[in-house]
């Protein structure tokens, strides 16, 4: 979020509340229709678009208005509307913002619900616990993934070179170098990606943060992540700032797909979305390994319910029908991951396309090789590791920071946002 939606934010909790006592609590269903936000590509659009019709035959009655958009200021409207009081009424949540925004009270408990209405009966259990805030149900998986790199073939074909199945951070910053040249680049710059950082620490046996909720890094690990990116767009590896800056919103604009670098860091089911942006063949690979295992199977997103929501019974309807109903669960395929629930995986992977088949692979394959979900993430952790490391990874590649300034901006800022 930005430094002026989060303060919009901050307020949340108490204009809920007021808005509450007073007997007006918002809610997107207000004047009518229950809101469900989400964010994402066009392939997803349409398929969610599709899925509301099928639950709409099914509950003729309810009005379902759609509020979609890409990442980029979604999370800065839905701040401002729960700030408001009028959160739509089912929100697409990411698992970096469940916990700010559980524990300031913008979401409904789901507990009430499960086995009432919410059949959370096909999930595994630690499926089930990644909705968890506090120990209340707060959130539902709404699609099983992990971090993927994603790889050009046709790119990396031109240029000679064979992609290795593993390597490790050192081989894959020689990698990017061999792939560059004729004005394509070998990577994509992840010094500013939030689970490039995540994954390269947890390779090194840490992790963005402590069970006491500080910072589990330091800025010596943060100096060494900084450099190793600024020596590959000196390189010519990695994209420079004002190249990478036209990528920023969702797949359709990575460079990967305009066919300007061979490599990005991604998760495993946006691949759906890329393979359906170019004719180039796309193969997805997992990130550079450590020590220890650096990836994990992460909620792609969740669906939760606002607090404010004059319509919770619809609203929780929607939820279910969406995670457990084989006719309305069954149109979004597998674009936001793997389904959570096995029956639905049971009814989609056989009928299943081309880019989703690979995505289930991918899945499967990693299953030895994948470590613990982390904890939730602490309030302000969505905007420190989505804003704050872009904005200074920037100012160091253009130059406007040296790399012990953007260290020491980042850890002031992290003071600012933590909470």
């Amino acid at each position: 979020m930005s430094d002026l939606s989060r303060r919009g934010f901050l307020q949340a909790a108490a204009t809920l509340t007021l808005a509450t006592s007073a007997g007006c609590a918002g809610g997107g269903s207000q004047g009518g229709g229950l809101q469900f936000a989400w964010w994402g590509s066009t392939a997803r659009h349409t398929a969610t678009q599709q899925a509301i019709e099928a639950f709409k035959k099914k509950k003729p009655g309810v009005v379902i208005k759609t509020q979609f958009s890409g990442w980029d200021g979604y999370w800065e409207k839905l701040a401002t509307q729960t700030a408001g009081g009028n959160a739509p009424d089912v929100i697409q949540m990411d698992y970096s913002y469940l916990s700010e925004y559980a524990r300031r009270g913008s979401l409904l408990d789901l507990g009430p619900y499960v086995g009432k209405g919410l059949d959370l009966s096909g999930l595994e259990p630690d499926v089930v616990n990644a909705g968890k805030i506090d120990g209340k149900q707060y959130a539902v998986n709404f699609g099983i993934n992990s971090m993927a790199l994603i790889v050009n073939k046709t790119l990396a074909a031109e240029r000679g070179v064979e992609i290795p199945a593993t390597f490790t951070w050192p081989e894959y910053g020689e990698l990017a170098k061999e792939l560059a040249g004729k004005g394509v680049f070998g990577t994509e710059d992840g010094g500013q990606d939030g689970g490039a950082l995540e994954n390269w620490l947890l390779g090194r046996g840490k992790m963005f943060f402590t069970t006491d909720g500080a910072l589990a890094y330091d800025q010596d690990d943060l100096k060494e992540w900084f450099t190793f990116w600024d020596g590959l767009r000196k390189a010519g590896a990695a994209t420079p700032p004002d190249v990478q800056a036209t990528a920023l919103g969702d797949v359709q604009n990575s460079l990967v797909a305009t066919r300007k670098a061979v490599m990005d860091f991604a998760w495993s089911n946006q691949l759906t979305a890329y393979m359906s942006l170019t004719k180039d063949e796309i193969d997805v690979h997992t990130f550079p390994t450590g020590d220890k295992p650096g990836q994990y199977y992460k909620p792609s997103m969740l669906l939760t319910v606002s607090s404010g929501t004059k319509a919770k019974d619809d609203a929780v309807a929607l939820v279910n029908a969406l995670i457990a109903d084989p006719d309305v669960a069954g149109r979004l395929g597998s674009e936001r991951g793997v389904p959570p629930a096995a029956p639905i995986r049971a009814v989609l992977q056989p009928k299943a396309s081309r880019p989703e088949q690979v995505v289930y692979a991918y899945i499967d394959s990693i299953k030895a090789q994948v470590g613990p979900l982390p904890p939730p993430q602490l309030l302000g952790a969505g905007e420190l590791h989505n804003k704050v490391l872009t904005n200074v990874n920037q100012q160091i590649g253009f130059g406007k920071l040296t790399i012990d300034q953007g260290v020491a901006r980042f850890f002031e800022e992290a003071g600012r946002v933590l909470k």
